[in-house]
């Protein structure tokens, strides 16, 4: 059953084809749960094999996820912030987001079922794509790029599927130690922020004190 399952995969991988590949991960990129594996892992075994480009594969990828994400972000600037702005937690959401909202486009592609959704709060927020754009993209050619790197290497079975479990784990921990490095230096960055403000306090009433 596995085989057969394993067959019909590499089959759809090869019909779709880069155009396909690249609208299988616009649809991915937007709100609808469609898991990125099942296609990009027998890509990367079509690549190992001299049927596809990798680099072809790899482009179309993380340019349908940029694009999905996109449609996400301008539904969320346009309809959501339109008809729901006013409620308190889309404006709290969208404060957040202008304080953090960079290092979160960028982990979040890199956190398994979070991806796709976090180009929401940036459209609420109204993030520059300047810098929405090129975060995206770049997080996402890391996604993609493992992924076609598991099956490129392990083949499109149970071990390459095994191998993209543990992929998953990596990166969420790699997630994780960098939103605790991030957070920790915000709260050191705003200690510090604290002092200078008393200190500032202190010169004051020294000041009135001398006058």
């Amino acid at each position: 059953m596995l085989h057969t399952l394993t067959q019909i995969l590499l089959h759809f991988a090869d019909t779709l084809g880069y155009i396909g590949v690249y609208f299988y991960m616009l649809l991915v990129g937007t709100f609808i749960p469609v898991p990125s594996e099942i296609l990009l892992i027998p890509s990367g075994y079509l690549a190992s094999t001299g049927q596809k480009s990798f680099t072809l594969l790899l482009l179309a990828g993380a340019l349908g996820s940029l694009s999905g994400a996109l449609i996400n972000y301008a539904l969320a600037r346009t309809l959501v912030h339109r008809f729901l702005g006013h409620k308190p937690v889309i404006r709290k959401t969208a404060y957040f987001f202008r304080r953090h909202g960079k290092i979160s486009v960028f982990l979040a592609p890199l956190t398994p079922g979070l991806g796709q959704y976090i180009s929401i709060p940036a459209g609420l927020a109204h993030m520059p794509l300047k810098h929405f754009i090129p975060l995206t993209f770049a997080a996402n050619l890391i996604w993609v790029g493992f992924m076609l790197l598991i099956g490129y290497i392990f083949g499109d079975g149970a071990a390459a599927q095994k191998q993209a479990a543990w992929f998953s784990l990596i990166l969420l921990g790699f997630v994780i130690l960098s939103v605790t490095v991030y957070v920790w230096r915000e709260l050191k960055k705003a200690r510090l922020n604290d002092s200078e403000l008393e200190e500032i306090e202190e010169g004051l009433g020294s000041a009135n004190l001398s006058e």
